[in-house]
């Protein structure tokens, strides 16, 4: 029985073989009448031509059937003599024929192959389209099969090799194009649905829909593997979900709806990625996308959800709505790094839904963006309006304490102990460029508020400890303003208020210096910043340590910020110096202060204003420059105050009096604010009342010479004015009369710190007149001036002043030498 079968179904096979066998050689015999044939019903279908240079009949390319391979194919249209622009040119063409619809004279191409070769697509400035090549002329109608159709609709499997496809509109200004690496296009036909299935490696060369816009996929590689199903009878096209993948491995999802039912053409698209990277998602958007994303400079891993609404029909653009949640991402200022960003927001072209989507109607919003400022946690919400020109608006807020802040401003220059900060910002402006250097602006508007609650930090470069630091600040793009900030400075509690000018602009690249005007109150002042001013700065290393911006920029706001200042102080005390009701106005500029006025009462009852510079711009040595008036003061309280000026010759110990006094002094400093006495210079103008000298060692050496009986363990003197010049540690004295109770003198010559004193002493013989208790002071007596006098000089030896006698009076070389006669030591009073 089994073997019955078995022959049975071999005579079967036997005969179908026959049967295909004859078939196949009638084909081939017949094969040019036959695809002449085919050529014939593809011409009465078209309103053009097609040319074929040469044709194979190959029934095994592809499975046994009706297979032909054509080479030098061209296709072109009725007007092709005027464009010379073919609809269709391919090197090989692989066609295969169903055979069902062949022997009853339906011809239908089953399976296409396309290589080497190009379909170009266009529409003329005219508004004549190639594609009329579909549409056949009035005659070919009359001609024409019932039954034949449209040559679309005998178009079956489709697959394109090295093959371009390019559709340009020159009335619209649209174009598209592509190459076809290896791509096959399978269809499935049901009752009222045609079925595509379109996969394969694809390079496109843009989808341009406005030219000044720039296209999209523009000359980008991909690999499609799309679904499509087009209902006839509904006239529907419905993109199944489908996937693209672009040349960095990123898989975009697509589906859609496309409804061909009427003149609008209405559809939809969706677009879903995960993960994709938006310096790999913005080659494929326009070139106009691409700049506005990149304005913002954000480079993060995305997921997105992108929903594409219009009407294919419309003039207007399609409304675009996008989802998206950002990975984690850094984001770099100015003035330091953003990390570890994370954002979910929303974009749409529409947001105003009562006017069409454009750009310039598009907003992108963020309810919650999180991450560190460098070390610091923040938390804003963020959009963007008008993305015609971007800008951006911010709401957030940052919380700092010591253990972070420390990081952001570089913990070797600035060490926070303890303390809390809290910043709140509004912003709204350019988001990537935010200083506009053309006008020395910054672009945009900010307001904000800050707080600082009990911090403490040093600032090492200038060794310099605050503590207790408290204050509210409020800040916009042109000011920063402070109305109650105090801090301790280790000695004393200052107050401050006032406002800093253009910091904003200053840390986002301005080149103006930065501008602070301040009142400051000090109830009790112990001076300790000249030494810090005025101290070499401390060398940091920065080995081993990431460079912040932020740090180096105030650095820099530090040491070249101009402070004009205001100063009210109760107390005041600098080393041995102490005054009070201190007020003044001081301006402090690239490590120079500037005094317009000090006004202060010092030295018991005395008054003091002095104005001047104090140098330390890195320029030449740390200079002072000063001129004041000192007024009803107690000179041994200004001896004593400014530590006897550097000398040790007479102190504050030796001298009792009031003393006025304008005075112009300069010299170089040291880094410990000590005066170096070789590069003093100063001119001064005194008047000193009720004067005394006690106990000076000059006059008691004098003592043991002459008047060994006056009192000059106590001398008091009439009121004495005269101009002193101080050159380096030299002071040049005028003449001038000393009137006192013990004798009256004459003198002039140097005075020095050093070792160069030398000073011309003249003692009338007037003198030996008896002067006791009863002795009434009598200045500028002329009947004293005249007479035998006395001489004697002051010289230093071996770094003390000695007191010699003098034959005669040290005279100029170029004068007469003194005639007066010389007097015995040995006559005068003993």
């Amino acid at each position: 029985m089994f073997a019955r079968v078995l022959k049975i179904f071999g005579i079967v096979a036997l005969c179908a073989i026959f049967i295909f066998a004859a078939v196949e050689i009638w084909v081939y015999r017949n094969r040019e009448k036959i695809f002449r044939s085919v050529q014939e019903i593809v011409n009465e279908n078209l309103n053009g031509n097609l040319e074929i240079g040469d044709f194979k009949f190959r029934p095994f390319y592809g499975g046994l059937g009706l297979n032909f391979t054509l080479s030098k194919v061209r296709l072109t249209d009725s007007l092709y003599q005027k464009h010379n622009k073919p609809f269709l040119e391919a090197e090989l063409l692989h066609v295969a024929l169903d055979l069902k619809g062949f022997y009853k004279g339906n011809i239908r191409v089953k399976n296409l192959v396309l290589q080497d070769g190009s379909l170009n697509m266009f529409t003329m400035r005219d508004g004549y389209s190639n594609l009329t090549i579909f549409q056949s002329g009035n005659k070919k109608k009359k001609d024409k099969k019932e039954g034949n159709g449209d040559i679309l609709d005998k178009l079956g499997n489709l697959r394109f090799i090295n093959f371009s496809v390019a559709f340009a509109d020159s009335v619209k200004k649209k174009y598209y194009g592509a190459l076809f690496h290896d791509a096959t296009n399978i269809i499935t036909l049901t009752d009222t649905t045609t079925n595509a299935s379109f996969a394969g490696s694809v390079l496109f060369k843009g989808l341009t829909f406005k030219p000044e816009k720039g296209g999209f996929l523009v000359n980008q590689e991909t690999n499609i593997a799309l679904a499509l199903a087009y209902d006839s009878d509904e006239k529907k096209l419905n993109i199944h979900p489908s996937i693209l993948e672009s040349a960095t491995r990123d898989k975009i999802g697509i589906t859609g709806d496309f409804d061909f039912s009427d003149t609008i053409r209405n559809f939809s698209m969706n677009f879903t990625a995960n993960k994709i990277a938006v310096k790999d998602a913005v080659p494929l958007l326009t070139k106009r996308l691409r700049n506005q994303i990149d304005s913002l400079g954000i480079q993060a891993k995305v997921d997105t959800k992108v929903k594409v609404i219009g009407q294919l029909a419309s003039q207007n653009k399609a409304r675009v709505d996008v989802e998206f949640e950002t990975d984690t991402f850094n984001y770099e200022l100015p003035v330091g790094v953003l990390r570890n960003l994370k954002a979910a927001g929303k974009f749409t072209n529409q947001a105003d839904t009562t006017r069409v989507p454009e750009i310039w109607n598009s907003t992108l919003i963020a309810p919650k963006v999180t991450g560190l400022f460098e070390k610091i946690p923040f938390t804003f919400k963020f959009s963007v309006k008008n993305f015609e020109n971007p800008r951006a608006v911010l709401d957030g807020r940052v919380d700092a304490d010591s253990t972070n802040l420390g990081a952001l401003l570089d913990e070797t220059r600035y060490k926070f102990k303890s303390g809390t900060a809290k910043i709140d910002f509004h912003f709204n402006g350019s988001l990537k460029n935010f200083y506009n250097s053309a006008k020395d602006r910054f672009d945009g508007k900010i307001i904000g508020k800050a707080s600082l609650n009990n911090i403490a930090m040093d600032y090492v470069p200038r060794k310099v400890k605050l503590s207790r630091i408290n204050g509210d600040f409020t800040f916009n793009e042109k000011a920063v303003v402070f109305k109650d900030l105090h801090f301790h400075d280790g000695h004393n509690m200052l107050y401050l208020r006032g406002q800093l000018l253009d910091l904003i602009p200053y840390l986002f690249g301005s080149p103006k210096p930065l501008r602070a005007n301040v009142d400051i109150n000090i109830p009790k002042w112990k001076v300790t910043w000249l030494e810090s001013l005025f101290a070499a700065r401390t060398n940091v290393s920065t080995k081993k340590r990431q460079k912040l911006k932020l740090a180096d920029l105030l650095d820099n706001a530090i040491d070249k910020m101009e402070v004009v200042a205001k100063l009210d102080a109760k107390e005041l005390q600098y080393r041995l110096f102490t005054a009070r009701d201190v007020k003044g106005q001081f301006t402090i500029k690239e490590n120079a202060v500037s005094i317009e006025y000090f006004v202060m009462k010092a030295f018991g009852r005395g008054n003091f204003r002095v104005s001047g510079v104090m140098d330390n711009s890195g320029k030449g040595q740390p200079r002072l420059a000063v001129s004041g008036r000192v007024s009803n003061a107690d000179v041994h309280s200004v001896f004593s105050s400014f530590d006897n000026f550097g000398q040790k010759t007479i102190t504050s110990d030796n001298l009792k009096g009031i003393l006025n006094t304008d005075f112009k002094f300069e010299a170089n400093l040291n880094n410990n604010v000590r005066l170096i006495p070789s590069s003093m210079k100063g001119d001064l103008h005194f008047d000193l009342t009720n004067g005394y000298i006690i106990d000076f060692e000059p006059f008691m050496k004098m003592k043991k010479l002459i008047f060994k009986k006056r009192n000059f363990e106590r001398v008091k003197f009439a009121p004495i004015r005269n101009d002193i010049r101080l050159r380096g540690q030299e002071i040049e004295i005028a003449p001038m009369e000393i009137e006192s109770n013990v004798l009256t003198l004459y003198l002039d010559g140097i005075y020095s710190f050093g070792n160069k004193t030398d000073i011309n002493i003249q003692i009338p013989l007037s003198n030996l007149k008896k002067r006791d208790s009863t002795y009434v002071l009598d200045p500028n007596n002329e009947e004293k001036k005249g007479g035998s006098k006395i001489f004697l000089r002051a010289i230093d030896e071996n770094g003390e002043v000695n007191i010699k006698l003098a034959f005669r009076r040290k005279r100029d070389k170029n004068k007469q030498k003194d005639e007066e006669p010389e007097i015995d030591p040995a006559t005068i009073e003993k």
